[in-house]
């Protein structure tokens, strides 16, 4: 690997530390000073509508100059984020909108970035080898990083304990935007293709896109809404590091089988049996949700995930490969990143709109029932991609 690739693969370890850190309880912190799921809710929907304007601009500016100047507005936006949870503390829940919007806004800039750069910085014959560090290395920060945080909030005062968690993540962006000056790359002076952001581009990148979408309207389960769940069941946030620890760990050996057991004639086999484990997981949460229905959906959701995830990756970057367009890749991401967000969108809004509408969270049970099918349907689309089917 180049000296690039290692320091980017040291930005991501800190990057996957600090978000570890604080991430999940940045949602139990909302919770604990609203008690109110909409307050949480509408923080996410601004997190989740900002990302992709934020992946156009950032693409932009990646195209005009180069990745490394979208990566480091990506962490300053960041440091500004953690110091206004800061600043505001007690009164954060009186502006989630322009928060959760500038996590979005953050989060889209050094994201797409991030997928550039990694591109960049590595080669066909390397490319294997940086993922596979970079997979373990976040694999770890990401299991160590949310249980000592609930070992940091669980030994102080409740606000003492979030400053300091909230503070680490604070400290390690100022490193990140010091270590990203490190890296240096040449402009490329090109322009956006708008036609390849908005459209299909090809059959099976349109399959693709309504899959992405319905994962999308899926993802919002695990993306905030379990994670308050299991605090509001156990009243810990202990509980919740160990929930996540657990989570992690599951994940990272179901990575290891999943690459390990999968051949590319098995994809779509493989997609299939991790869309309906992923279904049962949440069959629990209806009939009741309990801490030990939660502990089920973990152990069931977080080792099937990887069966369908890994291929729904792998066929992105796949289709632009037999397309020839590697070089609008940027396109192909944000492209991508808009229908994703979009079906997180829609699935928040509908939450939104049942707990507004009934007055509390009684229904999420049917909710969850609701939306955890949509990966099935997604497994419509996906078996009609040319990627999956063997010559």
């Amino acid at each position: 690997m180049s000296g690039k690739a290692k320091i980017l693969l040291v930005i991501s370890a800190l990057f996957t530390l600090a978000m570890g850190l604080s991430n999940v309880f940045v949602n139990i912190f909302l919770w604990k000073k609203s008690n109110n799921f909409i307050v949480i809710a509408q923080y996410n929907l601004m997190h989740y509508a900002l990302i992709p304007p934020a992946f156009m601009l950032a693409g932009r500016l990646s195209k005009k100059k180069n990745g490394i100047w979208a990566l480091r507005l990506g962490i300053i936006f960041f440091i500004m984020f953690f110091g206004f949870i800061l600043i505001l503390k007690n009164d954060v829940t009186k502006y989630v909108i322009p928060v959760g919007a500038l996590f979005g806004i953050a989060g889209g800039f050094y994201w797409l970035s991030y997928h550039v750069l990694s591109f960049d910085f590595t080669s066909t014959e390397n490319r294997d080898t940086f993922n596979g560090f970079n997979g373990g290395i976040s694999g770890v920060c990401g299991a160590a990083a949310p249980i000592t945080s609930a070992f940091i909030i669980n030994a102080n005062s409740m606000s003492a304990g979030y400053t300091i968690v909230f503070s680490s993540s604070l400290i390690l962006f100022i490193i990140l935007i010091l270590v990203s000056l490190m890296l240096k790359a040449d402009n490329y002076g090109t322009r956006l293709n708008y036609s390849k952001i908005f459209k299909s581009n090809c059959g099976d990148w349109k399959n693709l896109r309504r899959s992405i979408a319905l994962w999308g309207f899926r993802d919002v389960i695990i993306g905030f809404l379990i994670i308050v769940l299991v605090y509001k069941a156990t009243g810990s946030e202990l509980a919740v590091g160990k929930f996540s620890l657990f989570a992690s760990l599951i994940s990272s050996a179901a990575y290891i089988a999943e690459q390990k057991l999968i051949k590319p004639k098995l994809r779509l086999i493989s997609m299939l049996l991790g869309a309906i484990l992923m279904f049962v997981a949440v069959l629990g949460l209806v009939i009741n949700i309990s801490y030990s229905s939660l502990l089920f959906f973990m152990i069931l959701d977080s080792a099937f995930v990887p069966f369908f995830l890994v291929p729904l990756s792998s066929a992105s970057f796949n289709i632009i490969s037999l397309q020839h367009e590697e070089d609008l890749r940027v396109e192909y991401i944000i492209n991508k990143e808009i229908m994703l967000n979009s079906g997180r969108f829609i699935s928040t809004v509908i939450l939104i709109g049942l707990l507004t509408f009934f007055g509390n969270e009684s229904h999420l049970n049917y909710f969850l029932l609701f939306v955890g099918c949509a990966q099935l349907f997604s497994m419509a689309f996906l078996r009609k991609l040319k990627v999956f089917r063997p010559d």
